[in-house]
């Protein structure tokens, strides 16, 4: 019980802040902000009704029910570090053609 509450605690003093500051300075977008409040409540109501574990480990054929929700984090991990090399690449690319740019621009302005 006091785990629960100590969670439950931290979640709303610096995870949902955290979310709606983020979201205010525009670093994530109305979706993104509601994906990870989503998340987030998520992870709250199987803390807090922990037989959910059970149903979710029980949809999914595993034997232990917190097997169910390593797989599905490790999947999620997997997905989000997919998302983030492709924004990395994207960004590299963005870089790369200013670099070039700004340096086309240099030479001619050495030129004159």
């Amino acid at each position: 019980m006091v785990i629960q509450i100590v969670v439950t605690i931290g979640v709303v003093l610096f995870i949902l802040p955290d979310i709606y500051s983020s979201y205010k300075k525009k670093n994530l977008t109305t979706f993104g902000a509601l994906l990870w409040l989503f998340f987030w409540l998520i992870g709250l109501v199987i803390i807090w009704f922990p037989e959910l574990i059970g149903l979710i480990g029980g949809l999914m054929g595993v034997e232990r029910s917190i097997d169910a929700l390593v797989y599905i984090a490790i999947v999620y991990l997997l997905y989000a570090s997919l998302r983030q090399k492709i924004s990395i690449n994207e960004l590299s690319k963005e870089i790369t053609l200013l670099s070039r740019k700004l340096a086309l621009k240099e030479v001619k302005e050495k030129r004159k």
